[in-house]
């Protein structure tokens, strides 16, 4: 999808959007019931939205190995 460009700069916009909303997702679960399996989810969506349009080797640089 490298010619891609409009779907490439709205992905490098929407992903850490996302990101930063399961972040919130986490943190608001201690002052109510759940949001530790819902934030896992938004953040996973990120990533897959990540590697569907830039690829899996690129992602793979962007994640940390464990």
């Amino acid at each position: 999808m490298s010619d891609q460009v409009i779907l490439r700069v709205a992905t490098k916009i929407i992903v850490p959007t996302v990101l930063l909303f399961a972040l919130y997702v986490q943190f608001h679960g201690d002052f109510g019931p759940g949001g530790g399996f819902q934030a896992g989810v938004i953040f996973a969506a990120g990533i897959i939205l990540y590697a569907l349009v830039f690829g899996l080797r690129r992602t793979q640089t962007v994640i940390p190995s464990w």
